[in-house]
């Protein structure tokens, strides 16, 4: 049964909707930076040091709430380290060493699967209804996906090719969904924030143990100016504003009303092309859109 403590009082609906928009637009950065840094940064190495820096950042606000917590975080450790390691640890490494061997429009592609993952595992596993009008949401929204990324061009989807870098992708994505679901464990006597650090803590453990084993085996981070602005940017948006907003957001709404909002990410993908790359706007961007926000309003009105 799903942990009313969980839900946020102070947090309403439409609050909890511009939430989850933010984000998605700063996961949708993420797919581009870290496709940048790819060459430039081993994947262990950058997920350990986004939350490093990330856990720097909020320690000074956090270490006390942690202290004052000792006692439920001793007695709910279980569910703290599935979720930080679903959520935290093993997903983003998978993801970054995808996007070393996977082609640019195969990302967003996939991605694109999240919001099913979610929806189908909550019904297998937790016996979450598949209301219908969430399903036709989502299947709306996932067309207008696929519009964007395939540009309404047939010869995209047959000249589609997958490789071991997709595999590793899609094992992230089913992680993130399992995240997305099994945060109705989240402890109810943490906040928010402190839940968040006490989430990256966990995924630094193994996360650390892998960049450890990259630096044997001879993997460097190349240091310039590209590498720690990439590494400026997954720290403080993809990871501590993100994953923060995007707890109160499935806290609010439930994992299968939030999931449909994953279908922005190729939306926000296109925007930030055209807007950051000059691409040209085309009549695929708009059925796309059209297609998106559709999909997600319908699957997540009320009656």
């Amino acid at each position: 049964m799903k942990n009313p403590l969980l839900k946020n009082p102070h947090l309403s609906e439409r609050g909890a909707y511009l939430l989850l928009v933010l984000a998605v637009l700063f996961w949708a950065g993420n797919w581009i930076v870290g496709k940048a840094l790819a060459p430039l940064v081993p994947p262990a190495a950058l997920t350990f040091w986004r939350w490093a820096i990330a856990l720097v950042l909020i320690a000074p606000l956090v270490a006390p709430r942690l202290w004052a917590s000792r006692e439920v975080i001793r007695r709910h450790w279980r569910p703290i380290a599935l979720l930080g390691l679903l959520g935290g640890g093993l997903h983003n490494v998978l993801q970054y060493w995808g996007l070393q061997y996977t082609a640019a429009i195969n990302g967003p592609l996939l991605n694109s699967l999240t919001p099913v993952f979610i929806i189908v595992l909550g019904a297998l596993f937790f016996g979450e209804p598949l209301r219908p009008r969430t399903v036709v949401g989502a299947s709306v929204a996932l067309c207008g996906a696929l519009a964007i990324i395939t540009r309404l061009d047939p010869q995209v989807v047959l000249g589609l090719s997958f490789n071991t870098g997709d595999l590793l992708i899609i094992l992230s994505l089913l992680m993130l969904a399992g995240y997305t679901i099994a945060l109705r464990w989240r402890p109810a006597g943490l906040d928010a924030l402190t839940f968040l650090a006490c989430f990256a803590l966990v995924a630094e453990l193994p996360v650390g143990l892998a960049a450890l084993a990259e630096y044997a085996g001879g993997a460097r981070i190349v240091l310039n100016a590209t590498s720690i602005a990439g590494i400026a940017y997954v720290a403080v948006f993809p990871a501590l504003l993100a994953y923060h907003f995007w707890n109160l957001g499935v806290a609010t709404l439930g994992s299968a009303r939030a999931g449909v909002f994953m279908y922005l990410l190729p939306f926000f993908g296109s925007l930030l092309g055209v807007t950051l790359l000059g691409e040209r706007f085309g009549l695929h961007h708009a059925v796309g859109i059209g297609l998106i926000i559709s999909g997600v309003s319908l699957a997540t009105r009320r009656r």
